[in-house]
């Protein structure tokens, strides 16, 4: 049976070291001080956003091999594959005919992607190290792509509170991971509340992404037509 809890302890893990960061640099007041922020608050704020980017981005990547080898368990054919999953099982025969020039498309190309369709028996083709990127880098519109596939439904529903947020949080990553940006002049627009909020609402929406998935990946018919 599919087992999310790996997911989740590795998503809370990376969770809680953003968590640990911000606590360092934004002590808590107490009755007989305030608090006063660090020196480097706004820059560990600016890498908090690294630190939550990572965290998605590892979730997508190690969530799609994990269905992806619990299809191949299935040990069903390619044909009885659900589409989604057939897709992953085409990738490699897609990706071998991409750039076959005209006149060996029909001759050599498009027969093998049609045998690989259904290439009979049990014979399962799942690549479990493939990724349905599309060009976006871990934008929503990747999400959207990768819920459609594995038939995840309203994914804007599931990340409700941060759903409107992923992209800019996509973007402030890029800028300091490129170098366009610091980690200070990204730090420097949250809050202390800010970043809190943005780091429990990230941990609450993933962990319930992957609570959906878990009940969806644990019927055989997730991955199979009955």
């Amino acid at each position: 049976m599919f087992d999310i809890n790996p997911h989740i302890t590795a998503l809370q893990d990376r969770i809680s070291s953003a968590v640990r960061l911000v606590d360092e640099t934004h002590p808590r007041p107490t009755p007989n001080a305030t608090s006063i922020p660090g020196p480097i608050s706004r820059e560990v704020k600016g890498f908090v956003l690294v630190l939550l980017f990572g965290a998605y981005e590892n979730l997508m990547s190690s969530l799609t091999r994990s269905l992806l080898e619990e299809a191949l368990k299935m040990r069903v054919g390619n044909r009885r594959l659900r589409p989604g999953f057939r897709a992953f099982a085409l990738v490699s025969s897609a990706q071998s005919i991409r750039d076959l020039p005209g006149k060996r498309l029909y001759s050599h190309g498009l027969p093998k992607l049609v045998e690989a369709a259904d290439p009979g028996g049990r014979i399962c083709t799942i690549d479990p190290s493939a990724f349905p990127s599309d060009g976006s880098f871990m934008r929503i519109s990747q999400i959207a792509v990768w819920c459609s596939l594995f038939d995840i439904p309203n994914p804007h529903l599931i990340l409700h509170r941060t759903w409107a947020l992923i992209d800019a949080v996509v973007a402030q990553r890029n800028g300091i991971a490129h170098g366009r940006l610091t980690p200070d002049q990204v730090g420097r627009d949250y809050s202390e509340i800010e970043i809190r909020q943005l780091i429990d609402d990230w941990r609450d929406d993933w962990t319930e992404f992957l609570r959906v998935v878990e009940g969806r990946a644990r019927s055989r018919d997730f991955y199979r037509i009955p």
